[in-house]
């Protein structure tokens, strides 16, 4: 029997001023300057079911305390992330 776990989502895999060997998950076209927490969660609330957020930071960041959100979404986690990514990205509307 498997067991349903949450998808960890950090601000990190959104951050335009981190390279993809530092954290970035989505290409730099949908990424944005120092993504919060806040934001993220917003967008998320209405995507995922049973949307938490989390003070458990980023490993290879874990001194930021940027904290995490643990969604529960069926489907890939890559395509969330992209789609996570053009939210935040038209939230923003920076270029």
């Amino acid at each position: 029997m498997s067991e349903r776990r949450p998808l960890v989502i950090y601000p990190e895999y959104f951050d335009f001023n981190l390279k993809r060997s530092e954290g970035r998950k989505v290409p730099a076209n949908i990424s944005v300057k120092r993504p919060n927490i806040d934001e993220l969660y917003s967008i998320m609330k209405n995507i995922g079911t049973e949307v938490k957020k989390s003070s458990k930071s980023h490993p290879s960041n874990w001194d930021a305390e940027l904290g995490s959100i643990n969604l529960f979404y069926e489907g890939k986690k890559m395509a969330l992330l992209h789609k996570i990514g053009k939210e935040l990205k038209n939230l923003r509307k920076t270029d």
